[in-house]
């Protein structure tokens, strides 16, 4: 007599989870996530004059509005980039690149 296999249940979040990880598309996710919430992570006055426009192995470009506001977020790049990977609980962005 066979014995019948009983599955557990499990919550689609883990399911969904295991998934991306298999398909390599975790890391993707987390940075679709930074240059959305890019205007929320570094606030008002500096979303109004920088734009994040895409992310790639860690690198983020933003648009900036001018060549003064390219300066002043050098200076501040590394707070920057601080913000968003405690935003995002890892590191995903390691470097800014302005333009």
């Amino acid at each position: 007599m066979s014995k019948s296999r009983v599955r557990r249940a499990e919550k689609i979040s883990d399911v969904l989870s295991r998934t991306l990880s298999g398909l390599g598309l975790n890391e993707r996710l987390r940075e679709a996530d930074v240059v959305r919430l890019f205007p929320e992570i570094v606030g008002a006055k500096i979303a109004e004059k920088a734009r994040a426009i895409s992310i790639n192995k860690g690198i983020l470009r933003v648009k900036v509005s001018s060549a003064v506001w390219r300066q002043e977020l050098n200076l501040t790049r590394q707070e920057m980039i601080d913000k968003l990977n405690a935003a995002c609980g890892e590191l995903v962005v390691k470097d800014i690149h302005f333009s």
